[in-house]
């Protein structure tokens, strides 16, 4: 009985157990459900969101495109009508003002001066306002000429005391050739921002979203035009609408947070709550238990097929342990590629081997480590691009065991509007861009699909062949044949069909004259999808200029013959002669100076015309020996000179030296008129004759300072070596000699020890002259291998901190010596340099700093700036003078001269140094203060992956 108590206690318990258990599973099954509920009702929300950003960016876009298609319309009527009068121009803007109420008004702009405006009485005011006394816009103006391209300003303050833009539109007048004409002016559409903000309509979406617009434009900082910083920063979406000088970037959040319908909610209760009823029921038998699970299982698959969106769910490892059909789908994959315990490694591979994945094209690699980078995306989320067409948006989220869930939304539809918007704008852009010339549009076919009203305002009859659909040639053959003259690159043409042929071809130009003598301009260009566009413009007015100035053109020509071809003679030898003619009058004012002075010294002449002779030629009599006195007595006196040289800045920065001959005119009376003469710059011939000078000084003071350097230690070897030679005059080698006559052990030891003293003494001096003879002609040796270019230079990849760390720790002991200190403050960087050139650098300039320091400290710093590591040797030594701080890098010159010098050296180890840091790719400078210190400082370049 006993144990049948405790078997059905056991059973209660199991039973127990087993209700508790299946109401914690249906529990979490109500959870996931009510969160699937949620991702769903935030997607949907998402979804809406992405629709009415559409809508949004599309109003804009659309609004935007129509008043820039205005402001070409007024630069294509001002381009070809220039002289246009201010009614004219208000009969064409006033068509553009009713179709477009937000514009507030049109005008052109010539030389910054608005010259038209409509409408005319609330705008008369502005009428010859000077636009560039107005902060920023002359800055805008000059952008518009330089470039030739729109620009869209604002948000800016307009003129009539509101924010607005103003769309500018370059003008130029009409070439009778291919290429564009001059530029004349500028069109601008004026709009009102508020207005231009009920137009699009931001207002209507306001109570479900929080919406902001910002405009960044190259001319000013970045403005929110519609909502405020803190909505635009914290936006959940973002696009970029791109116009001309400018991007404006909509911002969308959802006012609220995505909410499930509690209808939604009860139903997934009242499921739940039938499911635990029906497993509590089942609870009995095993079998019926599994069933249910089963059941509960298939139901929630069910629910996740059904979903929209495209699920997957992965462990810690990245292996699939859940995935849904739409999923796969979305992949475009078989079924059974995907299963559960696949990677997504191994389903990214097999979609880069079918080549499914677009942006991962020619870089698989990187793609592939990106994709599996873990990282929270359920904001925005990545958009990939499939081979099949389909524009995937992946959302990622990280599960509470360190696994993954990643859904796949197509948004395929949403960019696909997109993408055919801008195809259609363009469309209608290369249409209707040539509205105020007659306009055809024809397929690849060369069938007719478009043109404008002008193309049959013209020539009477036009209206009745425009037919869409009707042949390119047949229309054209017509239309020629009705020609009274055709002229193909301005020479007359009796063949037809040759001409027809023109125009079929990828570029044509035709000038055409109909009976009525009205002549007409033709050009036809292929499209880049095979279809061809043709504009037709009427030049009767230029033809008859034309012929007008043809006319006259012979004439002048006929006069001006003769006299162009003296000048060209005259010019032919200029431009091959180094030097310049110059006139100047009576009073030794220049008149002209001919343009080899502009090519030779880099100055304008105009600048010196009309001044005196004694403005600009002055020049250093301790150098010249009095050469200005002889041209001022040759000038003062009319006497002709030759090869005169004198001096004169005529750049700032730089010294000129000029050689000078001339010849004085008198006219018929004898009356002297001034002077003509050829002049020519000499300036290199003089700095080379400094430069030897300079080279030849230095090169004496070299060979002094290298004889003293190499006599000094020679001088050592030999004296103390004669010691050596001639051991018997050494009183210790005497003493050693008695002691051992007498016998005596301690102090025969004595005698030795001091003879050995002795021994030892002058072999350290002999090697010590010895290094220093070694180290001079080292330094030698590296100068020439420097100056013969065979210096062998290996960059590699070294640890700057380690390196500089063992110069210092092997050239401790000269620290020591002076009781100096090294302070280190190095950063750990890698540098792209040659270890053993680095370390010679190190180790000149440390010892340069130990040598000229007897207190305080030798710092050693580097740091990081420019892609450079910049090293500092830093003492606290004696200084260099300021005159001697330029020149411490020259290969024959010192800080301090002569052989006097109290620390030894020729000077080579700063110019090994210089080269040695060049070659490297590096640069080194010094600071100095005399009787403070001085600071070397070089740069070597940071190492890169790259290298």
């Amino acid at each position: 009985m006993t144990n049948k108590k405790r078997v059905q206690s056991m059973d209660q318990l199991i039973e127990r157990v087993s209700y508790a258990v299946i109401i914690g599973l249906c529990s979490l099954i109500f959870l996931g459900v009510t969160y699937n509920n949620y991702i769903r009702a935030e997607e949907e929300q998402n979804l809406a969101m992405y629709s009415a950003q559409s809508v949004i960016a599309t109003r804009i876009q659309q609004s935007m495109n129509k008043k820039l298609l205005f402001a070409r319309g007024l630069a294509g009527a001002a381009s070809i009508s220039p002289d246009i009068t201010a009614a004219e121009f208000s009969n064409l803007s006033s068509v553009i003002k009713v179709k477009d109420p937000s514009v507030v008004n049109m005008a052109l702009v010539k030389d910054a001066i608005i010259i038209h405006v409509h409408p005319l009485d609330d705008n008369r005011v502005f009428i010859g306002s000077d636009l560039s006394k107005v902060p920023g816009r002359l800055r805008v103006l000059q952008e518009v000429e330089r470039t030739g391209a729109t620009v869209v300003e604002g948000p800016t303050d307009l003129l009539q005391g509101y924010s607005g833009f103003v769309i500018r539109e370059p003008i130029y007048e009409v070439s009778s050739g291919a290429n564009k004409g001059a530029f004349w002016g500028i069109s601008s559409i004026v709009f009102a921002a508020e207005a231009f903000l009920e137009e699009i309509g931001l207002n209507s979406f306001a109570d479900t979203y929080v919406v902001s617009l910002q405009v960044k434009t190259p001319f000013d900082k970045d403005v929110i035009l519609y909502g405020d910083d803190e909505a635009f920063s914290s936006a959940k979406t973002k696009v970029e609408l791109p116009f001309p000088s400018a991007v404006w970037t909509l911002a969308m959040s959802p006012r609220e947070t995505a909410s499930v319908p509690y209808q939604r909610l009860g139903l997934s209760f009242l499921i739940t709550l039938a499911g635990a009823i029906i497993a509590l029921l089942a609870a009995r038998n095993f079998h019926a238990l599994r069933r249910r699970q089963r059941r509960t299982a298939t139901q929630l698959q069910a629910a996740l097929s059904a979903a929209p969106s495209g699920f997957a769910m992965f462990d810690v490892e990245d292996k699939l342990e859940l995935c849904n059909q739409r999923y796969i789908e979305l992949h475009g994959m078989e079924t059974e590629s995907i299963s559960h315990g696949t990677t997504l490694k191994a389903i990214l591979e097999a979609g880069l081997k079918e080549g499914l994945y677009i942006d991962a094209i020619g870089n698989e690699k990187a793609w592939l480590s990106d994709q599996l980078t873990r990282e929270s995306t359920q904001e925005t989320g990545r958009v990939l691009a499939l081979s099949n067409g389909t524009w995937m948006q992946q959302l990622e989220h990280e599960t509470p065991k360190g696994g993954r869930v990643l859904i796949l939304n197509d948004v395929t539809a949403v960019l696909s509007s997109r993408e055919r918007a801008k195809v259609a704008e363009q469309r209608l852009n290369d249409a209707i861009d040539a509205l105020p010339v007659g306009f055809w549009l024809f397929d690849r076919d060369d069938k007719l699909v478009m043109f404008n009203a002008m193309a049959g305002e013209k020539l009477d009859g036009m209206k009745h062949n425009l037919v869409k659909g009707r042949e390119l040639r047949d229309m054209v053959t017509r239309r020629m044949e009705t020609a009274a003259e055709v002229h193909l690159n301005g020479e007359p043409v009796d063949d037809i069909v040759k001409a027809v042929n023109t125009l079929l071809g990828s570029t044509s130009d035709l000038e055409v004259r109909y009976a009525d003598n009205r002549w007409f301009k033709y050009f036809s260009r292929r499209t880049s999808e095979g279809g061809l566009v043709m504009f037709r413009v009427e030049i009767t007015d230029l033809q008859h200029h034309r012929q007008e100035l043809v006319s006259s053109n012979t004439e002048l020509r006929a006069a001006l013959s003769e006299r162009d071809e003296a000048e060209a003679r005259l010019n032919d030898v200029s431009d091959l002669s180094s030097e310049w003619f110059w006139e100047q009058d009576a009073d030794m004012r220049i008149t002209f100076v001919s343009e080899g002075f502009a090519r030779t010294m880099g100055v304008d002449p105009s600048e010196y015309i009309g001044k005196l002779r004694t403005g600009f030629s002055s020049n250093d009599e301790r150098e010249l020996g009095g050469e200005r006195s002889v041209l001022y007595c040759k000038m003062r006196a009319h006497e002709p000179f030759r090869d005169v040289v004198y001096s004169h800045r005529f750049r700032p920065d730089v010294l000129s030296w000029i050689r000078i001959s001339g010849k004085p005119r008198f006219d018929d009376t004898g009356e002297f008129t001034g002077y003509i003469g050829i002049a020519e710059d000499v300036t290199k011939f003089y700095a080379a004759l400094r430069e030897a000078e300079q080279a030849d000084e230095a090169k004496t003071q070299f060979l002094n300072v290298i004889s003293h350097e190499l006599r000094t230690p020679l001088s050592a070897v030999l004296g103390f070596n004669s010691f050596i030679a001639n051991l018997e005059k050494l009183p210790s080698y005497t003493a050693l000699n008695t002691a051992m006559t007498n016998g005596d052990p301690v102090q025969i030891k004595e005698a030795f020890r001091a003879f050995e003293d002795n021994i030892a003494q002058f072999t350290r001096r002999i090697q010590a002259a010895g290094t220093q003879l070694k180290s001079l002609i080292d330094d030698m040796l590296d100068l020439a291998r420097i100056e013969a270019n065979t210096v062998d230079v290996t960059p590699t990849k070294l640890n700057s901190k380690k390196i500089v760390e063992s110069v210092v720790d092997q050239m401790h002991a000269m620290a020591d010596e002076k009781g100096l200190s090294i302070p280190l403050d190095l950063v750990t960087a890698d540098v792209w340099a040659d270890e053993i050139r680095l370390r010679q650098i190190l180790t000149n300039l440390l010892g340069n700093a130990f040598k000229f320091t007897d207190e305080g400290t030798v710092t050693v710093r580097s740091r990081i700036r420019d892609n450079m590591v910049v090293f500092e040797v830093i003492d606290t030594g004696i200084g260099i003078s300021q005159d001697r701080v330029g020149i411490v890098f020259d290969r024959f010159a010192q800080a301090a001269q002569g052989t006097n010098r109290s620390n030894a050296g020729v000077g080579l180890g700063l110019t090994i140094c210089k080269d040695l840091v060049g070659l490297q790719n590096g640069w080194i400078e010094v600071e100095s203060e005399l009787g403070v210190g001085t600071t070397f400082i070089f740069a070597i370049p940071l190492w890169h992956e790259s290298e």
